[in-house]
């Protein structure tokens, strides 16, 4: 049983070993197989309809059981991505304050991300770093950065260590961000948005998220 009512206080949750180091291995060679390359921060990402095994792993794995918990029993995947910070050590591969909605707002805003960690993460490579309590404050505004989004924030936030599998369950309005790896070991996670199935995306002309054509109900019905 996750607690529910820290989630609700602090906007976030770290689940350890979620997933087993098999699992961790199936996910990484799915990752390999799409990466680009030399880059130093490397997204991949929308990859369900490419990968049997990610699709699977998105409507069915043990994360689907956490969303529920905290949605309720209709739940709908959304989106995947991979997220990976090269092994250069000092390179440009840091990620900004920022809320997952501020990438495109959706409402009711019930989305839930959940960031498995593929190889272990610390501060010395990576992590996240969040902002506890900071989903309370509704969507921030958002500026471009260099191709991402950012929000101002002008608190240091909390660091946040996991070991490979484990995962960290937050809110779309918790703001958070990593720094750049600094070691010559590449730091790999997978990155997975549940939301309930009468959500819109604002951002997309109110278009509801069911009729994207990345999105399926993993739990319940849509209404």
């Amino acid at each position: 049983m996750l607690d529910t009512v820290r989630y609700e206080d602090e906007g976030y949750l770290l689940v350890p070993g979620l997933i087993d180091e098999a699992a961790v291995i199936a996910l990484l060679h799915e990752r390999g197989r799409f990466a680009r390359p030399g880059a130093a921060l490397s997204v991949e990402l929308q990859l369900v309809h490419r990968s049997a095994v990610i699709r699977s792993f998105a409507t069915s794995g043990p994360q689907v059981s956490l969303a529920v918990e905290l949605l309720g029993p209709n739940v709908c995947f959304t989106h995947q991505q991979f997220v990976s910070k090269g092994a250069e050590a000092g390179a440009a591969s840091d990620v900004p304050w920022h809320q997952d909605s501020g990438y495109g707002e959706l409402d009711p805003p019930t989305d839930l991300t959940i960031w498995i960690a593929l190889s272990e993460t610390d501060e010395n490579n990576g992590c996240l770093w969040v902002l506890p309590g900071s989903h309370r404050l509704g969507l921030q505004t958002h500026q471009q950065a260099h191709g991402l989004m950012a929000a101002a924030v002008a608190e240091k936030g909390v660091p946040v260590a996991m070991s490979a599998g484990d995962a960290l369950l937050f809110s779309g309005h918790l703001l958070h961000r990593s720094l750049p790896n600094r070691t010559d070991q590449a730091r790999h996670a997978m990155y997975l948005r549940y939301c309930t199935p009468d959500v819109v995306m604002v951002s997309a002309g109110n278009r509801p998220v069911l009729e994207d054509g990345y999105s399926w109900m993993v739990a319940g019905e849509a209404g």
